[in-house]
């Protein structure tokens, strides 16, 4: 399995999320919900490393979701990048900032990025 897939939206100038995830079962239902919910630009990582190459090389970016497998090591090295290359781009951390559950998940990043949803 790719360590980073890209699930493009519809609309070209649809919100773009970057998820990184830890589990591949996981980091396709929490796509699956986003992209069911909301037409998204997602970017999906099953590293941190191939999630901050991802950062790297992404041009836009509204929001990082940084799945609870996740150490605060880790988390504060995705923080900081995210600050240097994208300082206005939102952070949902389930888990952490709110209880973890689809639900949640869904209404945080939605309401992160709902001045981009059309």
């Amino acid at each position: 399995m790719e360590s980073v897939t890209h699930y493009p939206a519809k609309q070209e100038k649809a919100p773009t999320i970057l998820v990184f995830g830890g589990n591949p079962q996981r980091r396709a239902e929490v796509v699956s919900l986003l992209k069911t919910a909301s037409d998204l630009n997602i970017y999906a990582a099953l590293s941190e490393s191939s999630g901050l190459e991802t950062l790297d090389q992404l041009v836009d970016l509204d929001l990082v979701l940084i799945g609870g497998r996740y150490d605060q090591d880790q988390r504060n090295r995705i923080r900081e990048k995210l600050a240097q290359r994208f300082p206005l781009a939102y952070i949902s951390e389930p888990g952490f900032d709110y209880p973890y559950s689809n639900e949640r998940i869904l209404t945080d990043v939605q309401s992160k990025v709902k001045h981009k949803i059309y």
